[in-house]
């Protein structure tokens, strides 16, 4: 007994000597890619699939004050809320309360402009939310972008937003090719609200946030978010909106962030993205069961160099597997999150700059700590 009491007791602290040195590892990674590619700050996080998150930071949450970046800090998730948009509607088709290949005028074609969508009387719920509508991005016209700069405390309606691409031709009949637009799920987000009868924030919050103790998500529909890190991004550039900088003004934003909605729309802290993946794709958030063939029902999306299903999007590298996730841009910050297919393990990562050197770098950095970590366990 006493032979096999200190075997264990071996055993144990070789395995938290392993787990501090892996951890210390991580660290001196991101310090690495941080210093490198001249990230402001950056989070990064690791799920194994035993579920024990390690949220790591480094670099500045804002450089001018020397605030040093720390995982509780939000930062902005662009794109990625759309997985919050699509649990939602899978939730609605798993109640019966919506098909997901209704047509959308079904659902909105009473409304007087509906009829000047592109694709109008063919398009579905299923073409919403994988991008194959034949419907166009909204936020870069150019009427857009003239109008975002004119009020910052703007609430845009969805109406509002759709509206910038009433009259265009599509690129392709609905079903039939993929064009990556956040007017796809501006119109998830209209319906969600009629069927419901409450706003698509409070009803995320009740069906997916809560349940899934998903603290931190922060709706971007006000300019103060407490514990928001400062964006950076060069003002004037393609990729800036047309936005002024900085992000931030006495913990403020200066520019509108409302309109991106259903599109993305919230900030929140790195951990709990990387909670939502794992809860979403292990079957915590719908009828996974019921709906897994038509949730990864994935089609070619060579715009983004992948596939995309409904609302998630996969990726496979050679010598890593199959990754299902989401990433997001918004002028100041870029996240990524994905899932690991074959370890069950979810990797997240936000760095707060969009200026061109960091797009450039910021997705091999993260496939690199993917990597590192990978090969690390199973060795």
């Amino acid at each position: 007994m006493k032979k096999l009491l200190i075997t264990l007791l071996l055993f144990i602290l070789c395995f938290h000597h392993s787990q501090a040195q892996s951890d210390e590892q991580i660290q001196s990674a991101l310090d690495s890619i941080t210093k490198s590619s001249n990230y402001p700050g950056l989070v990064f996080t690791y799920i194994d699939s035993d579920n024990s998150v390690r949220a790591f930071a480094r670099g500045w949450a804002d450089k001018e004050t020397q605030v040093e970046m720390t995982p509780s800090h939000k930062l902005h998730s662009g794109s990625t809320g759309k997985v919050v948009v699509s649990a939602v509607v899978m939730q609605l088709v798993g109640e019966g309360k919506l098909n997901l290949d209704d047509k959308v005028s079904l659902h909105l074609g009473d409304r007087d402009w509906y009829d000047r969508l592109a694709n109008a009387e063919a398009i579905t719920i299923r073409n919403l939310l994988n991008h194959s509508s034949g419907i166009i991005r909204y936020e870069f016209k150019e009427a857009f972008l003239q109008d975002l700069q004119k009020d910052a405390g703007k609430i845009w309606k969805p109406e509002e937003l759709v509206a910038y691409v009433l009259d265009d031709e599509p690129p392709f009949a609905a079903g039939e090719g993929f064009t990556y637009a956040d007017t796809n799920y501006i119109l998830l987000g209209m319906i969600i609200e009629q069927i419901t009868n409450n706003t698509f924030y409070a009803e995320a919050n009740k069906r997916v946030l809560q349940p899934l103790a998903i603290s931190s998500f922060s709706p971007t529909n006000v300019n103060d978010i407490p514990g928001m890190a400062q964006g950076y991004y060069a003002a004037g550039s393609e990729y800036a909106l047309g936005f002024k900088a900085p992000f931030l003004v006495n913990g403020k934003a200066q520019n509108n962030m409302q309109f991106e909605w259903t599109g993305g729309g919230y900030f929140y802290a790195n951990a709990d993205y990387a909670r939502l993946l794992k809860a979403i794709y292990e079957g915590k958030a719908f009828d996974m069961e019921g709906l897994k063939d038509d949730f990864f029902g994935y089609i070619d999306a060579p715009e983004i160099q992948g596939s995309y299903g409904l609302g998630v999007i996969k990726y496979e590298f050679p010598g890593l597997g199959t990754f299902i996730g989401h990433s997001g841009f918004f002028p100041g910050y870029n996240t990524v999150g994905f899932y690991h297919l074959e370890s069950k393990q979810v990797f997240t990562m936000q760095v707060n700059s969009t200026e061109m050197p960091q797009l450039t770098t910021f997705f091999r950095d993260y496939i690199g700590m993917v990597r590192r970590i990978i090969a690390a366990d199973k060795s």
